[in-house]
């Protein structure tokens, strides 16, 4: 395949083509079946920037997509690269909370993997910023399913600010009338062992 094979224009463009694909269930599963992950793995671990940046997303869309998926990418040893681009000097800020979303949906479907606290770290950060590319929406999305998986640590949460940030955001997703996320925050802070965020009503 050109992820694997290609020039480095045609391995950035692969990764990123899988990334788009990840996104389905059936694409995800197919790919996994074709040893797409161990090719994506390769590409986070060894690639360019561009290359580990749609690496590590492709891999998020896999597992958010096909939790069933998460087994491959243990055994091939993903983990320890994902984890170890969150940490590398050069990598930028967005490969880095690439990593990190795909470490997040790892552990949420994985009751023995525990994210660590940079992962988290690097997701709540984007709580606080505005809306780009996607990245604020997909970071609560990656936190809210880790909170409300076996895999969460209460503790874990208090420690690097979790429960105030969900809190927080549940409030404001209240308050601008998204109240389907609202719920869901709601049912991270019950999995967390905190109570509801009290909404405001109306006099």
């Amino acid at each position: 395949s050109l992820a694997r094979d290609g020039n480095e224009r045609q391995k950035e463009n692969a990764a990123g083509a899988l990334w788009s694909l990840a996104i389905n269930d059936d694409n995800s599963v197919a790919i996994a079946a074709a040893g797409g992950v161990e090719v994506l793995i390769a590409l986070a671990r060894d690639g360019t920037e561009i290359q580990k940046g749609g690496a590590a997303l492709a891999l998020s869309n896999m597992i958010e997509a096909a939790p069933g998926t998460h087994e491959g990418v243990v055994e091939a040893g993903g983990v320890a690269v994902l984890s170890s681009l969150t940490q590398e000097a050069s990598a930028s800020d967005r490969c880095k909370l690439a990593a990190a979303i795909a470490l997040v949906y790892l552990a949420s479907s994985c009751p023995d993997l525990a994210a660590d606290d940079t992962c988290l770290s690097l997701l709540l950060s984007r709580l606080d910023q505005p809306e780009e590319g996607g990245w604020r929406r997909d970071s609560i999305n990656a936190l809210l399913a880790l909170a409300t998986s076996s895999s969460a640590c209460a503790e874990q949460w208090h420690r690097v600010g979790g429960v105030a940030a969900l809190q927080a955001l549940a409030r404001e997703t209240a308050e601008e009338g998204v109240e389907r996320q609202a719920e869901r925050c709601d049912e991270a802070l019950v999995s967390l062992g905190v109570r509801r965020v009290r909404r405001r009503t109306a006099a």
